[in-house]
């Protein structure tokens, strides 16, 4: 006589299922200190309304001055520095700790702490990168020797204020801005085995394209992804998450070569200014909802997805899909806006009882109904949190919406 024991446990997730790139990176998050950045201001006789530099920073007064203009707005975003030593110059004048960065990297320890397990490509190696990063990582490496070019991220909180010679700034919210020269990630080179494992994932995530500086060298990588994302199966899914580039023309470089070759299109509100070269109302339906569809008909992917610090949307493609992407990132990327790289699943369940925020909220609701079928919109969370995390926010949101699809049925 047999005797039924109950349907059969699932299967737990593999690590093949979800497949990370492109490049990693060493990050130093120094510690916030405004009269470091006063001093470097006032010595250079630099003024509030001299703007913000253009191009690669090519001292560490220029340096300050674009700190300054960051705080002004409470802005985010990643500037190329003329050289390492000058980035470590700048860097030895605080505070700070080493941590690991990279889009998949972030991601993947995201998507961990969920029980989520995958696969990351990696450019570079070091003493860092082998200390920092878990043994049940499955890792993919182009780096054929050990190099390190940290990346400077400097935290700066609400109500943080620097002294130019002429007045005061103060952040009027809490932001990050990243400050690199990071040879492997200039060169990009993706390993010939990201692309078997594409054959073997239900969800690929594309990032790091921002840190290049080479038109040619980017055409070829670029090209190399194509091929290699070309591979993937039938019902599996693409995604790319945009960045700050350091070349701007480099950004509508990639989304003509890219964006008709990804399902997902990911960026966030200042990428989206960038793109349409004005600034957005970001709580302005009507504003959103027309700058949106313009990105999303330029880019030419599926769907695309923009996350703000006030709500998250998606346009076109299948609504099970746009609903589980929204949900996902969203509600990771407060989880670590509460409580940093200590996430946990816990964590996450905590947040399903946090507030919206009620300004999103009510943004989400109307530009829902303007757009119609093809538009899911969530607002942010309320996060409960007097010492907030913006480092790796984006990063984060990014592993949300990875974990979401491979939670999907094919």
């Amino acid at each position: 006589m047999s005797v039924s024991t109950g349907p059969a446990s699932p299967a737990p997730p593999s690590a093949d299922e979800v497949l990370l790139g492109l490049g990693n990176t060493v990050d130093y998050e120094i510690a916030w200190d405004g009269r470091v950045v006063s001093d470097l201001l006032q010595r250079s006789g630099a003024r509030v309304g001299d703007g913000a530099p253009v191009g690669a920073l090519e001292s560490e007064a220029a340096i300050a001055l674009a700190l300054l203009e960051h705080l002004r707005d409470g802005s985010g975003g990643e500037h190329y520095v003329a050289s390492a030593s000058l980035l470590a110059a700048f860097a030895e004048r605080f505070d700070s700790a080493i941590t690991l960065g990279g889009t998949n990297v972030r991601a993947a320890l995201a998507m961990r702490a969920l029980g989520r397990p995958s696969t990351v490509h990696l450019v570079s190696d070091n003493e860092h990168t082998r200390r920092l990063l878990p043994d049940d990582l499955r890792l993919i490496s182009s780096a054929e020797h050990d190099s390190l070019d940290p990346h400077v991220i400097v935290q700066f909180p609400a109500g943080a204020t620097v002294e130019a010679v002429d007045g005061a700034v103060t952040a009027p919210r809490p932001n990050r801005v990243i400050l690199t020269n990071d040879a492997p990630n200039r060169e990009l080179v993706v390993a010939e085995a990201f692309g078997d494992a594409v054959e073997r994932a239900r969800v690929i995530l594309v990032s790091g394209f921002n840190s290049m500086q080479e038109p040619e060298l980017l055409d070829r990588r670029l090209a190399d992804v194509r091929r290699h994302i070309a591979r993937r199966r039938p019902g599996a899914v693409a995604v790319y998450e945009h960045g700050a580039f350091h070349v701007l023309a480099f950004s509508d470089r990639v989304r003509a070569a890219l964006g008709a070759h990804v399902d997902v299109w990911c960026c966030n509100e200042e990428e989206l200014q960038a793109h349409l070269a004005r600034a957005v109302d970001l709580l302005d339906a009507r504003d959103v909802l027309d700058s949106a569809r313009r990105l999303h008909a330029d880019v030419g992917a599926p769907t695309l997805v923009v996350h703000t610090r006030h709500w998250a949307l998606a346009v076109g493609g299948p609504a099970a899909r746009r609903r589980a992407m929204v949900f996902g990132g969203t509600a990771l990327a407060a989880v670590r806006y509460a409580h940093g790289d200590a996430v946990t699943a816990a964590h996450l369940a905590e947040a399903a009882d946090w507030p919206l925020q009620e300004e999103g909220a009510r943004f989400a609701a109307e530009i829902e109904a303007r757009g119609g079928e093809d538009v899911t919109c969530v607002a942010a969370y309320a996060v409960p949190t007097s010492t907030p995390t913006t480092i790796g926010l984006g990063d984060t949101f990014a592993g949300g919406v990875v974990a979401a699809l491979a939670a999907l049925p094919d």
